[in-house]
């Protein structure tokens, strides 16, 4: 039995979706800024349906080694919301996922990235640059995770 089994052709459909956006934050002040994001969901006693979503649209290297990202961390809520500082979409959806469902350390879920990297590869597929995360279940040694990939066939893009 395979660890980690990539199924194709899914759709990851959100609704109500509370957004905090954050381009260029370094890296080592990613946990901290989604930290922010979950205390802001506890003191204003949002009503949320589901897990913490996480979106990573890109990847920088300075010149100096700093590693910043662009990043989205999502909630659906209840109803529509609007507060500074944070997108609000009625509906969000990313089709033509590769899909994958690990359960494990952080440690080991480079495997996950690792084993959709090789799958695309293998299957002529190219990532459109995306990777959304649903956060299930999470702890200090444990983990489990779905993660949608939007890919689209190399010949429809040539």
């Amino acid at each position: 039995m395979e660890k980690i089994e990539i199924q194709e052709h899914k759709k990851l459909r959100l609704v109500n979706v509370l957004t905090k956006e954050l381009r260029g934050v370094l890296l080592e002040n990613l946990d901290e800024e989604i930290q922010k994001f979950t205390n802001f969901l506890d003191v204003t006693k949002i009503q949320t349906k589901g897990p913490l979503i996480t979106k990573t649209i890109g990847t920088q290297i300075s010149e100096t080694g700093e590693i910043s990202l662009d990043y989205d961390i999502y909630i659906q809520t209840v109803r529509e919301l609007n507060f500074q500082g944070y997108a609000f979409y009625p509906e969000l959806v990313a089709e033509n996922c590769l899909f994958a469902h690990f359960e494990g350390t952080q440690e080991e879920f480079n495997f996950v990235d690792a084993k959709l990297s090789l799958y695309i590869w293998e299957n002529d597929l190219i990532a459109r640059g995306e990777q959304y995360m649903i956060h299930l279940e999470q702890n200090e040694k444990w983990m489990m995770t779905d993660v949608f990939k939007p890919v689209e066939k190399m010949n429809e893009t040539l």
